[in-house]
């Protein structure tokens, strides 16, 4: 019987030349992943099914381009006439705030999206009135699975003055999913005469504040929603902080059990000899906390003028001073601004007299002040001349100390300072 001379489907499909398509979906993802958004939108204009894989990754993060057909209104446009898109949208980049648009955008529920980032250089655009923000603020919907909000708007003037918000601004931050907020260089302290129920963002873990103005009614505000902070991160490098640091406490002491981290970074300090009433943060009652950065007078208090030790003027010796103020269970201590700033290039200072008191103290004391510290860093590096003799001494009682330039920086892991372990620069496994 002779054979059949035409190929059969399986020879056909062994001699066809495969395509991506054909690449296991893993694959396809690992290689579109590297191309850069108007590539893939070129990409996906080839056939139907690329265009079908593609979509999820074109849409999943969006940004915006002010004063171009797609700026915050232009997406918003595109949202209204694509409805089909915004289920797949997770993130949304804004490089401007406008003060219609913005709501307009939060007036369209997004399922999916779990990050906005609000970031605009220099003024807004447009001011908007108080009755227009309201009627606008009706329309604006929960989104249910926000949890990362960052608002932020930089000058860009010599001034730096922060962008003042308004009453019916807070509704912006009316979301009760987010579990972070950083808000950068905005003067919020308006916020002090709403309603403290009125934010609903009970599951917030960390909340990071900039350069920014507020009251302590305003910071009580914007705390007060949260069940579980975590991470509290204050930043003022222009204008040192905006009220006393005592009164802070009050509203931080909520969370003794649940923070983590509390960063008080502020280059300029102010004088709080000008205060008679504030004598240092008593941090004692803060038994999660495993990471602090902080300028020791902060935590001590200002001690007498041109002194030589935080103790000046009282009747604590330093050990008592730092046991009357540290949290024992401490992991990592980041010191702030040990010297002053100088202007001249390559000129260093030593750290002051008093601040290297409290560091041979905390080192020497450490099991009994605070038996879990292992690491302290030194800022900044680039005005200071290296203690040498602190490093030295760190080894002999088991703690790594080292130095940081202004630009370095910490992302801390709660479940790394949580552990029982943890390791060392040498690689160490070591207990805390």
């Amino acid at each position: 019987m002779e054979a059949n001379s035409h190929p059969s489907a399986y020879d056909r499909d062994a001699t066809r030349s495969l395509g991506l398509l054909d690449l296991p979906h893993e694959t396809l993802t690992m290689i579109t992943e590297l191309l850069s958004r108007h590539d893939k939108a070129k990409l996906a204009s080839t056939n139907n099914a690329m265009n079908s894989f593609l979509e999820p990754q074109l849409w999943r993060k969006i940004k915006t381009c002010i004063g171009t057909p797609k700026d915050t209104a232009g997406l918003v446009n595109l949202l209204t006439a694509r409805p089909d898109i915004i289920p797949l949208i997770k993130v949304i980049v804004l490089d401007e705030y406008h003060p219609c648009h913005t709501r307009r955008l939060l007036s369209i529920e997004m399922p999916e999206m779990w990050g906005i980032l609000i970031q605009h250089e220099g003024r807004p655009v447009e001011q908007v009135g108080e009755r227009e923000k309201r009627s606008l603020n009706r329309s604006m919907l929960k989104q249910p699975k926000l949890s990362d909000f960052v608002f932020w708007i930089e000058f860009q003037d010599h001034t730096r003055t922060p962008y003042c918000l308004t009453k019916e601004d807070s509704a912006l931050f009316r979301q009760p999913n987010v579990t972070r907020f950083r808000l950068s260089y905005i003067d919020f302290s308006s916020f002090r005469i709403i309603d403290k129920t009125f934010l609903t963002h009970g599951s917030l873990e960390k909340f990071f504040v900039e350069e920014s103005n507020y009251t302590v009614e305003a910071f009580e505000c914007f705390l007060s929603p949260s069940k579980n902070l975590m991470d509290l991160n204050i930043t003022q490098h222009t204008g040192g902080l905006p009220f006393i640091p005592t009164y802070y406490l009050p509203t931080i002491t909520s969370y003794a059990a649940t923070l983590r981290v509390l960063q008080l970074k502020s280059s300029k300090q102010l004088d709080w000899r000008s205060s008679p009433g504030f004598s240092g943060l008593d941090l004692t009652a803060f038994s999660a906390l495993r990471l602090l950065r902080i300028h020791p007078s902060l935590l001590l208090g200002p001690g007498a003028e041109d002194a030589q030790s935080y103790t000046a003027g009282t009747s604590l010796n330093i050990t008592d001073l730092i046991r009357s103020r540290f949290p024992s269970g401490l992991r990592m201590l980041l010191l702030e601004s040990l010297t002053t700033h100088s202007f001249l290039k390559y000129l260093q200072v030593e750290i002051y007299p008093q601040d290297e008191e409290f560091i041979r103290c905390l080192i020497e004391q450490r099991q009994s002040l605070a038996p879990r510290l292992k690491f302290i860093n030194l800022y900044y590096l680039e005005d200071m001349v290296e203690p040498t003799e602190l490093y030295d001494l760190a080894i002999k009682h088991s703690i790594e100390i080292s130095a940081w330039y202004a630009k370095e920086s910490i992302d801390p892991d709660f479940k790394i300072l949580d552990a029982d372990t943890f390791v060392a620069r040498n690689g160490e496994v070591r207990s805390w």
